[in-house]
C-alpha cells in the first residue's frame, strides 16, 4: 500500500522530526575537558570518590586558591599543593597536610580523595560537575561547585 500525502503534511512532518532531534541533541550532556585554571576557580565539594561507598560529612573540599595552587579539606585534615592545567592534562599534588592530626581510618574516605587528587591526569567539567580522572581514564572523583 502506497500512501499519499499532501506536500503540506509531509514538509510538517519533516520539521516536527528535525525539530525533535534537536531537542534529543540538547539534553546529551557535553563534557568540556580542563585546559585552565579559570574554567575550575572557587571551591569544589566531593560527593563520589573511587573505592568510597558514600561520601559522608564533613565532605571533602578542593578550593582553587592561586594560578597553580590548591587546598582543601580532606574531610579532617586541611591540605594545600599544587596544581598545573595546561592542553596535556591535569595534575595535582604534590600535597601537603595542614593542621590537626585526625584519627581516620587507612584507606578511608580522605585517604582516597587525596590518592584521587595526586593520581588526577585530566579532568572534564560534565554539566556542573567537576570529573577527576586517572590516567587510564578511569573516573577517580566527582565534585560539585560549592554555593
Amino acid at each position: 500500500m502506497v500512501l499519499k500525502m499532501r506536500p503540506a503534511v509531509l514538509g510538517s512532518l519533516l520539521l516536527v522530526a528535525v525539530l525533535g532531534g534537536c531537542a534529543v541533541l540538547e539534553s546529551v550532556p557535553v563534557a568540556v575537558p580542563v585546559t585552565s585554571m579559570d574554567s575550575v576557580a572557587g571551591e569544589w565539594v566531593a560527593f563520589a570518590v573511587d573505592g568510597v561507598d558514600e561520601v559522608v560529612s564533613p565532605k571533602p573540599k578542593l578550593r582553587w586558591t592561586g594560578a597553580e595552587q590548591v587546598s582543601g579539606t580532606g574531610g579532617c585534615n586541611a591540605f594545600a599543593g599544587r596544581a598545573v592545567a595546561g592542553p596535556q592534562g591535569l595534575r595535582i599534588g604534590p600535597l601537603r597536610a595542614l593542621g590537626k592530626p585526625c584519627l581516620t581510618l587507612p584507606g578511608g574516605q580522605e585517604d582516597r580523595f587525596f590518592q584521587a587528587l595526586e593520581q588526577t591526569r585530566t579532568a572534564r567539567l560534565e554539566q556542573d560537575q567537576l570529573v577527576l580522572v586517572d590516567a587510564a581514564g578511569k573516573t577517580l572523583a566527582r565534585l560539585l561547585k560549592a554555593r
